[in-house]
């Protein structure tokens, strides 16, 4: 595929990145393998880098655009600033520790009904423990998306959704009305898109994008903090339905680490949860079997059962 012209593009690609080199290379030569080629690929560097910067003087490519903030600005922030220089009509976010699968740009594009959608894709998860396609259920519209994202669906599976920000193209024109706002930035982003601007979210059934489960190396997504978490809850309620609300609390919310007593953590979530939403018993179900078991047993036991499931910014149950 030969280069189109970086003047014109339809899509712009953002990478944000520090400290990566290694797996930013794998990440780029992802989208250079694109079967669509009318692209244009902003690489995010967000701080003092020298061998990210060696790297990337390494990429003869025309489409490619190095962006280094003045201020270090954390994911969101680079990825704001990547959405604000883009010139395509669409922007194509990725992870610079995952992978896009060759056509998927090609066919992400080509589902795209109208400007006023976000589309996304199947992912193929790949984790310590194996792996899956997730999410499962793709959304369809027939309930909030907060609470597809949150509620529990089955007593022993995982999630069964999954919003990733390495499998999301939005309207360039979305970032005049949102942006990214950390923590959880992609999933606040899509709700906020859908629920508030009506945007629909469209999802193509076949897997396009190879995510990586986050292991112990250093990350422009710091590891959550359940004060932060807390916080943005807090913030977000009005935004949530009440089943969406404790969904989040008892799931994704008892899984983030606590800064003191973990028995003291969960005892709040679940107080919050019967306070301000509406736990199902499935609901219920799943925060005893995350307060009783411990993680790498958990995950172990959905393994052993072909159940594993990941989602969001960091592993869910």
């Amino acid at each position: 595929m030969t280069p189109s012209s970086p003047s014109d593009p339809a899509v712009s690609v953002v990478i944000p990145t520090f400290g990566r080199p290694a797996l930013l290379l794998r990440a780029i030569r992802s989208v250079q393998a694109q079967t669509r080629g009318d692209f244009e690929l902003i690489v995010v560097v967000d701080g003092d880098d020298p061998p990210t910067m060696e790297a990337l003087a390494g990429v003869s490519d025309p489409r490619l655009r190095v962006i280094v903030p003045q201020e270090k600005c954390g994911a969101g922030g680079a990825r704001n600033l990547g959405a604000a220089q883009a010139r395509g009509r669409w922007v194509a976010f990725l992870d610079d520790d995952d992978e896009w699968l060759p056509e998927k740009l090609e066919k992400t594009l080509a589902a795209a009904p109208h400007e006023r959608c976000i589309i996304t894709s199947l992912i193929r998860v790949v984790a310590q423990h194996g792996g899956r396609i997730n999410p499962t259920t793709p959304y369809d519209g027939r309930q909030p998306i907060d609470e597809w994202m949150f509620d529990r669906h089955s007593w022993l599976r995982g999630s069964e959704a999954m919003i990733q920000t390495s499998a999301l193209v939005f309207p360039r024109a979305l970032f005049d009305e949102l942006q990214f706002v950390e923590p959880h930035e992609e999933w606040h982003l899509c709700f906020r898109a859908v629920k508030r601007l009506g945007y629909d979210y469209v999802t193509v059934r076949e897997p396009l994008v190879i995510y990586y489960v986050p292991v112990a190396i250093a990350s422009l997504s710091n590891s959550y903090r359940l004060a932060r978490t807390l916080g943005w809850l807090d913030a977000n309620q009005n935004l949530l339905t009440p089943r969406a609300y404790s969904g989040f609390a008892l799931t994704a919310a008892s899984q983030v680490r606590p800064e003191g007593s973990r028995n003291r953590a969960m005892l709040r979530l679940l107080r919050m949860a019967f306070a301000n939403g509406a736990p199902t018993p499935k609901q219920l179900f799943a925060f005893a079997f995350i307060w009783a078991v411990p993680q790498e047993r958990r995950v172990r036991l959905r393994a052993l059962f072909g159940r594993n499931s990941y989602a969001g910014t960091g592993q869910s149950e």
